[in-house]
């Protein structure tokens, strides 16, 4: 009954973000007389490395996702007829000639991103877990904030290529990680333990964060949230020793990471090596990430 309860609440949740996503999409209006598709390689890889994205990334990437897939599939097989000079191009022109499919296109293309960010790695780990012979199922709420986390490691790693050191990004990735996870920890163990007093902990590192975003801070605090969460996952890892071996020595290996990464990032601020410090903030959320999909 629980399991049918939480499939419930996934459908239900996904289902409002959908229709409200299709009203904006409708709200747009009719497509322009030229091209809708900007002439960049990845809409997504445009959206992660500018600062126009920052407030909204989360919600403007499953569209920019989707329009990349469709634009290298189908975009790729009209730019084969002879239309346009890329195939972004060429999918604008064909929508620019079929009004009727505009809507259709940004529909699919929201689906398919949110598809990919939400759905797709719930699969994976899954699977993942199901080899590792877990005694619980990956639920809807770790899949998200794992995937909340890669995100904004993969955004830490695009804004270091393009733009270089940036203080308010790395306030925004690890505020959104920690205050995310925060509110995952006490919902998912259900009980006042370590997990719940790390919850609280996460949400304060995240509304302090925010709050002081434009604001400087040293740049060791960053990385004291890394510490606190691969020591409470190092504690937490203890309790599959017995029920699944696999689970434990991968955890204990990824916290064990995890927690170097968070020492290193409390100590290169001291020898101003802060482009090191964003890669090794990028490399603790991916390892985060993990965690939260695997635990």
């Amino acid at each position: 009954m629980k399991r049918y309860k939480k499939l419930l609440t996934a459908v239900l949740v996904i289902g409002i973000v959908l229709l409200v996503s299709v009203i904006l999409v409708f709200l747009e209006g009719p497509p322009p007389e030229y091209a809708t598709l900007p002439e960049v390689v990845s809409e997504t890889f445009d959206i992660l490395s500018t600062d126009y994205g920052q407030p909204f990334i989360l919600l403007t990437l499953p569209l920019a996702i989707g329009t990349d897939i469709i634009v290298w599939t189908i975009g790729v097989t009209i730019w084969l007829f002879g239309y346009g000079s890329w195939p972004g191009q060429a999918l604008s022109i064909f929508l620019v000639t079929h009004p009727v499919l505009y809507y259709f296109f940004n529909i699919v293309s929201l689906l398919l991103g949110l598809f990919v960010m939400v759905v797709l790695p719930y699969w994976i780990f899954s699977a993942v877990r199901k080899a590792m012979n877990t005694k619980e199922h990956l639920d809807w709420g770790s899949s998200i904030v794992g995937t909340i986390t890669l995100v904004m490691a993969i955004w830490i790693l695009a804004q270091l290529v393009v733009q270089g050191i940036n203080d308010q990004l790395i306030k925004i990735s690890v505020g959104v990680a920690a205050f995310s996870t925060g509110i995952l920890l006490p919902l998912k163990y259900k009980k006042v333990d370590l997990n719940f007093f790390v919850g609280l902990i996460g949400i304060i590192i995240g509304v302090f964060f925010f709050a002081t975003l434009l604001q400087g801070i040293p740049l060791s605090i960053y990385s004291i949230w890394f510490i606190i969460y691969a020591v409470r996952g190092l504690l937490q890892a203890s309790t599959y020793r017995t029920v699944a071996s696999s689970q434990y020595a991968v955890l204990m290996v990824l916290n064990f990471l995890l927690l170097i990464s968070g020492l290193l990032g409390v100590i290169l601020p001291f020898f101003t090596l802060n482009s090191l410090l964003l890669i090794v903030v990028a490399i603790a959320l991916m390892i985060e990430s993990v965690i939260t999909w695997l635990e």
